[in-house]
């Protein structure tokens, strides 16, 4: 079985942030990472014989999944202190603990 390797930028791509747009393939794919200095080397084998690792467009989904996944970070961390006093107004009126 084939395997196909995709390199990533650690600079640019977190590992984390990696693995989490690997999880939206593993109901087809297997992973495999590698950190080698700046470089996060993916390992990707099919789990059927239907696909192959190297016949298929896993490679340019991966790409696209792992910005999608960055992004999200980016929002994520650039909108976090809306979100904390969104929550805290939310639950500002309530009881959480019944006396």
């Amino acid at each position: 079985m084939d395997e196909l390797c995709v390199v990533f930028d650690g600079n640019v791509y977190a590992l984390s942030t990696i693995q989490k747009a690997a999880l939206k393939f593993t109901d087809t794919f297997s992973f495999r990472f590698e950190l080698n200095k700046d470089r996060v080397r993916v390992g990707i084998r099919s789990l059927s014989d239907a696909y192959t690792a190297v016949d298929s467009t896993i490679e340019q989904l991966l790409y696209n999944e792992v910005l999608d996944q960055h992004l999200r970070g980016v929002i994520a961390r650039e909108t976090e202190i809306e979100r904390n006093l969104i929550l805290a107004h939310a639950f500002s009126n309530t009881k959480l603990i019944n006396p």
